[in-house]
């Protein structure tokens, strides 16, 4: 078994480093470390400002609570597992406790550096930096370490009482961090001290009285390579995977905004699937609240101006893919419609998205009485959304479409 986990942890890798490269190109990176250097600068500044209160120790008990509840279990089981493996479920338990380490090494990282994160507001705070430091990090490690032990659990027919062990642990979790922020990190320390000795001598029992669940393992990790797939697919074709459509009926007055007629097919056709789609509006809806997060946070024009823009071109780049949406579909080849009409309705269907997004930034910025800031982000984004619509997606585009 731990010869198989090394053959599929081995494959999984490299079909992962194939789509890494394509995520992580030259501008995504680029506006990632401009937007990792703008967010040390304005935490820089932030911390500063704060001062020992209990809605500081609610806020950042909620933060790394999340934190704490991402990252799953990567068990990179297959469906023919449930046929062939099942003779040696007993001997499965080395393969998953591979997977389970395999598991905690990009959290422990994740957290590792929000700990790390938390020096110099501990020094703000009056706490000693680096004994509050060590603590946090070595509490957060042991939760996430029961954690990922309770998704192991999860995948096994247990005679458990409580319905959802997991999301227990998290409001325990949560309320423990609130306590460390508090008072002191040592709170927290202790309380996750206590939960692994008391699994710990749970846990043994419990795996040897219980019996692997195929069909939860396999679904389970299916579930989570889909998300990541489906991520993957906002960069570039992943091959078979199917695009989730939604109804969403309280969507459908906006369809109204486009008439359904021979001009505007096109245009019908592209809002009505950025509206229904699974893909596009949750990625647009998403950047559009973290940006409004972070317009409501700083408080430099200049600073607001640049992450609009980052913001806007993030967003803009990553709604590029949507134009090839309908290229597989024969029958959008013949539609009686003009040639041009489609990178038209598309174009003015981005611009729409970037400039509502400019909208929704300026009266952020007009609710916390930024004049300055509001008007710098109206006219600069403006600028920005025309310039990146009319000229860089226009060109793009119409290069990638006679390409393909």
């Amino acid at each position: 078994m731990v010869a198989l986990w090394r053959t599929r942890l081995r494959q999984h890798v490299q079909e992962q480093q194939k789509y890494l490269r394509l995520v992580f190109n030259d501008h995504f990176v680029l506006v990632l470390l401009i937007l990792f250097g703008g967010a040390l600068y304005a935490y820089s500044l932030l911390v500063k400002t704060l001062q020992p209160s209990w809605w500081l120790a609610l806020c950042l008990a909620v933060i790394f609570t999340a934190l704490i509840a991402l990252g799953q279990l990567a068990t990179l089981a297959q469906a023919p597992d449930q046929v062939f493996l099942l003779p040696k479920a007993e001997a499965f338990s080395d393969y998953l406790l591979k997977a389970r380490r395999y598991s905690m090494m990009l959290p422990a990282t994740l957290l590792g550096f929000a700990a790390l994160a938390m020096w110099p507001l501990f020094a703000q705070l009056g706490q000693d930096p680096i004994s509050a430091t060590v603590t946090l990090l070595l509490a957060v490690w042991l939760f996430k370490d029961l954690d990922l032990w309770l998704q192991l659990l999860q995948r096994y027919h247990l005679p458990i009482n409580w319905r959802h062990p997991r999301l227990v642990l998290l409001v325990i979790t949560f309320a423990a961090l609130f306590l460390g922020f508090y008072l002191h990190p040592a709170v927290a320390l202790l309380v996750a001290l206590t939960l692994n000795l008391v699994f710990r001598w749970l846990r043994s029992s419990l795996l040897a009285d219980g019996l692997l669940n195929f069909e939860a393992l396999i679904d389970l990790e299916a579930d989570r390579m889909g998300r990541l797939y489906r991520f993957y697919n906002l960069f570039t074709d992943v091959p078979g995977l199917a695009n989730s459509v939604h109804r969403r009926r309280y969507l459908d007055p906006l369809l109204k905004l486009v008439k359904p007629s021979k001009t505007e097919t096109w245009a019908y056709l592209y809002l009505r699937g950025f509206l229904r789609g699974g893909e596009y509006l949750g990625l647009y809806l998403r950047l559009l609240v973290i940006g409004a997060i972070i317009v409501a946070v700083l408080s430099q024009w200049w600073l607001l101006l640049g992450f609009t823009i980052l913001f806007l071109y993030m967003v803009g780049f990553q709604l590029l893919p949507f134009f090839f949406q309908y290229d597989e579909i024969v029958f959008t080849h013949l539609y009686p419609v003009a040639p041009n009409q489609k990178l038209a309705a598309f174009e003015r269907l981005l611009m729409t998205l970037l400039l509502l997004e400019v909208v929704v930034f300026t009266l952020v910025a007009l609710i916390r009485l930024q004049w300055l800031a509001a008007l710098t982000i109206f006219v600069g984004g403006t600028a920005f959304v025309w310039g990146f619509t009319r000229w860089y997606a226009h060109v793009r585009l119409r290069v990638h479409d006679a390409m393909r």
